[in-house]
């Protein structure tokens, strides 16, 4: 009964070991975390201070239209991944207020403060609109 027991615990070790702990839902293996509105925030400035295409466009809803459009396709300029650069790269938050499935992040920039509305898609928060 012991080996029984020896077997079963050495099978879930080995496992759990080469399938990895935890879950991916919110995508913490390219090292985005949107598990949270704070999160999601400090990918996007993350994202924007590394000129990171993939990880911008992570952050913002599958649904985002005009200006946003081209960050969620990754079509985004390099003239406006510069300027995004520049804006977000020293920002820190100030405050964030959850509601439900909705979200309002008030953001430090280098000259002035953004609020940044924010939705849970799934298990991932993303920003709407600022």
């Amino acid at each position: 009964m012991k080996n029984i027991f020896m077997i079963v615990a050495a099978f879930f070790f080995a496992t759990t070991i080469f399938t990895g702990c935890g879950n991916d839902d919110n995508n913490s293996k390219n090292g985005s975390d949107l598990s949270n509105p704070e999160a999601t925030i400090n990918t996007l400035i993350k994202a924007c201070t590394e000129k990171d295409k993939d990880g911008l466009s992570r952050c913002f809803s599958k649904n985002s239209e005009g200006e946003f459009k081209s960050i969620v396709d990754k079509t985004i300029s390099d003239k406006d991944l510069n300027e995004m650069k520049a804006t977000f790269e020293k920002a820190s938050i100030l405050s964030s207020e959850v509601e439900g499935s909705k979200a309002m992040v008030s953001l430090q920039l280098k000259d002035r403060v953004e609020q940044i509305i924010m939705t849970q898609e799934n298990e991932n928060w993303v920003i709407l609109d600022f």
